[in-house]
């Protein structure tokens, strides 16, 4: 039996003090008492506040080679382009930088992780990690009539995690990217393990502009790049791409909207009343790296116990930590008390993954690991110098 405790315990619901967190040599909590009833030689006390281990909502491991190599601030489209031409490291490179990255998230308190794939690169250092890894297949293409091939090999992929034993679920990638045939394959498709989607939602205003009317950067990249006729393979909705996404999305199903930089305040407020179980991901130094534009953090309070924290990949990233993430959401609004970010981090996390009866939360029966969170200020807020250990 191990006895933990803090000047702030952080439950992952609410703020605790002059308390101790007990749990068996394994990490099971098995009791939260008063700290009175302890002699305080049996209880490790530590300097900071301690709360679960993390859950990485949005990350995509396999392209984890690339960091540093993307130029910063160039726009979602042209960011892409880059990505692309990138995209043929050799494999050792691939999977050294993939098992170093999850170390990385190992060491900065993470626990879990809702990961992306788009190949099967990163299966194998997912099966054999102390993380828990939910993988979401993405399935994606431009082109309506190849629709079955595109799932095939997006089913290649998906049947491979299985085969390790991984949760995984096929999903699509955004609305731009996925015709109207893929996504009534993807959510016939009855497999998943569990059935949880992912998909980018409102990244860029480009994204909005290329459904109104079919014209701007999207255009452009299906056109110059891709080398398609983007009047063939895509026909402008004159909506918002958000409403193309929810005319597939099944409302009993959870489900995650990454970034949703350019979703205004009444389409969150109207889709969080319509669907209850959608879940809002923000991965605020992503889009710091890629648009330079941040998502008005204070008007998703509105779906406060729905927000999840993703770190992207190290393509749009300089790190694979949480609290970094936390910290840069509460360095431009700084009215989200720390408390209702680690809420955020942790079992809301846990809730999207289905995984709540876990992680997420200093609960009895729980196994969520315990993070230290040093140099907090006196009104809990995190300063430049806030770190973060894994306990347990």
């Amino acid at each position: 039996m191990k006895k933990f405790s803090a000047e702030k315990i952080f439950t992952g619901k609410e703020i605790l003090t002059n308390s101790v967190v007990i749990t068996n040599d394994t990490g099971k909590i098995l009791s939260i008492e008063s700290i009175e009833n302890h002699e305080q030689t049996t209880v490790q006390i530590f300097d900071g506040a301690i709360c679960p281990g993390f859950v990485n909502a949005h990350c995509h491991l396999e392209l984890s080679y690339m960091r540093n190599r993307i130029e910063r601030g160039t726009g979602l489209v042209q960011f892409v382009k880059n990505l692309l031409i990138i995209r043929n490291e050799e494999l050792d490179v691939v999977l050294d930088e993939i098992e170093i990255a999850n170390q990385e998230m190992i060491r900065n308190g993470i626990i879990a992780v809702g990961d992306i794939s788009n190949d099967d690169h990163s299966l194998l250092t997912k099966q054999q990690s102390k993380i828990y890894y939910h993988t979401f297949v993405e399935a994606y293409g431009f082109k309506p009539e190849n629709s079955f091939e595109y799932f095939n090999a997006t089913k290649k992929v998906f049947l491979k995690a299985r085969e390790l034993n991984l949760s995984a679920s096929i999903t699509p990638h955004a609305p731009y990217s996925v015709p109207t045939e893929l996504m009534k394959l993807i959510y016939g498709w009855k497999e998943n393990h569990p059935e949880i989607f992912s998909i980018h939602n409102q990244e860029t205003e480009a994204e909005t502009q290329f459904f109104l009317n079919g014209t701007g950067d999207f255009k452009i990249l299906i056109d110059d790049f891709f080398k398609l006729n983007s009047l063939e393979v895509f026909h402008p909705t004159g909506k918002r791409s958000i409403d193309y996404l929810l005319e597939f999305l099944p409302k009993e199903k959870n489900a995650l909207f990454v970034h949703n930089t350019f979703t205004t305040s009444d389409e969150l407020k109207k889709t969080a009343e319509d669907f209850p179980n959608l879940f809002w991901c923000a991965c605020p130094k992503a889009n710091l790296y890629i648009e330079n534009r941040l998502p008005d953090y204070n008007n998703w309070l509105l779906v406060n116990n729905r927000i999840c924290i993703g770190t992207d990949s190290l393509a749009s990233n300089d790190s694979l930590s949480i609290l970094e993430e936390m910290k840069t959401i509460q360095s431009y609004f700084p009215d989200i008390k720390t408390e209702t970010l680690i809420g955020w981090a942790t079992i809301n996390g846990a809730k999207l993954l289905e995984i709540e009866n876990q992680f997420g939360s200093f609960e009895i029966g729980k196994q969520p690991g315990i993070n230290l969170i040093t140099d907090l200020n006196e009104d809990n807020s995190f300063s430049k110098n806030s770190a973060v250990r894994k306990i347990i």
